[in-house]
C-alpha cells in the first residue's frame, strides 16, 4: 500500500512538472481566440506546442476533474461567462506537419483548412475545392462535420487518429457515426486525419477552388462573424427563413443580422456576448412564430 501511494505521488509530481512547462497565459481576452471577437476574460489559456503536450493537458485536466475546452481557430464558438473559469486549450501553436502517401494526405487537427487546401493544390490532390473559404481548423471541421455546396469534410475521409480512454488509435470512417453538422467526437480528442483524394492537374484544382471561393465571397458578408449561425432545418434554408421574417439588418447593441446573408450575425460595433445571445433568441423566436420551425445553432455556445 505504501509503495502504491508513493508511486502514485511520484507520477503526480512528474505530471505537475510537465504541466508547469507548457506555455500558458492568464486573463486572456476571448476576442483573441474567436472570429466573432466578443469579449470575456478567460482565466487560463494553455498553448501546447505538439501532440504530446496536447494529450498531456487532456489527461491532466481529466484526471484532476478540472473543466476544460479545446479551441482551434474559434470560428464556430461563442465564449460566454461560463468559459471564464474553464481551462482553455488553444491549438494555435501546435505544429502543423502534413504528409502525402500516394493520393492520400495525413494532416493534424490544428492545421487551418485554408492551408490544407493550398497544400493539396500544390501536390495535385483534389477533393476539398467546394469547401473553399470555410474558416477554422481541421479538428473543428471534423468535430462539426463542416460542409458547403453539398460537400462535407468527411466525404474523402478514410480514418481519424484520436485519443480516447488513455489510448491513441486510428479509427476507420466506417466505424464513426457522422450526421449533418454532427460527429461522434464529443468526449474524444481528435489528433489527425487521413483523406483519400484524386490526383488531377493543379490548374484544374485551382480553377475549381477559385470558382467556389468566389461564389462564397459574393454571397457572404465581410466582418467579424461565426460564419453560418444556424443549421439548415429539414426542407428549409435557415438564412431564407430569417430573411422572410424581415430580419436582415436587425440589430441588438453591436450585433446585427447581415444585410447580405441572413444566416450571418456580424459584430459590427464592439458587440457584447449578451448582444449576440439576445439576437440569436430573437431570430429563433421569430422564425418559430411564423413558420413553426425550431432553428438550431450551428455555433457552439459555451
Amino acid at each position: 500500500m505504501l509503495f502504491s501511494q508513493f508511486f502514485l505521488q511520484f507520477i503526480k509530481n512528474i505530471m505537475q512538472d510537465v504541466f508547469n512547462n507548457i506555455k500558458h497565459r492568464e486573463n486572456v481576452d476571448s476576442s483573441e481566440l474567436t472570429t466573432i471577437k466578443t469579449s470575456v476574460t478567460l482565466k487560463n489559456v494553455f498553448y501546447p506546442k505538439n501532440e504530446k503536450e496536447l494529450i498531456y493537458l487532456f489527461d491532466y485536466f481529466s484526471i484532476n476533474n478540472l473543466p476544460f475546452k479545446i479551441i482551434g481557430n474559434g470560428s464556430n464558438i461563442l465564449l460566454t461567462e461560463r468559459a471564464c473559469n474553464v481551462n482553455i486549450i488553444s491549438t494555435k501553436l501546435l505544429e502543423c506537419k502534413m504528409r502525402v502517401q500516394d493520393s492520400s494526405i495525413i494532416a493534424p487537427c490544428s492545421i487551418k483548412l485554408s492551408r490544407l487546401y493550398r497544400y493539396c493544390q500544390e501536390k495535385g490532390l483534389a477533393g476539398f475545392e467546394k469547401l473553399a473559404g470555410i474558416p477554422g481548423t481541421l479538428g473543428g471541421a471534423l468535430f462539426m462535420n463542416a460542409g458547403a455546396f453539398g460537400c462535407n469534410i468527411t466525404d474523402h475521409l478514410t480514418k481519424v487518429k484520436i485519443y480516447s480512454k488513455g489510448k491513441v488509435k486510428w479509427v476507420k470512417k466506417e466505424k464513426l457515426d457522422f450526421h449533418y453538422r454532427e460527429s461522434p467526437f464529443k468526449d474524444t480528442l481528435i489528433l489527425s486525419a487521413k483523406f483519400n483524394l484524386c490526383e488531377i492537374d493543379r490548374c484544374e484544382i485551382e480553377r475549381e477552388y477559385r470558382k467556389y471561393l468566389t461564389i462564397r465571397l459574393n454571397h457572404q458578408p465581410k466582418g467579424y462573424s461565426f460564419g453560418s449561425t444556424f443549421k439548415n432545418a429539414e426542407n428549409y434554408y435557415a438564412g431564407e427563413l430569417i430573411d422572410k421574417c424581415g430580419l436582415k439588418g436587425f440589430s441588438c447593441g453591436g450585433a446585427k443580422i447581415s444585410e447580405k446573408h441572413a444566416n450571418f450575425i456580424i459584430n459590427y460595433n464592439k458587440a457584447s456576448v449578451n448582444d449576440v445571445l439576445q439576437l440569436i433568441k430573437i431570430i429563433k423566436d421569430k422564425v418559430f412564430q411564423r413558420y413553426k420551425v425550431q432553428l438550431e445553432t450551428e455555433v457552439e455556445i459555451f
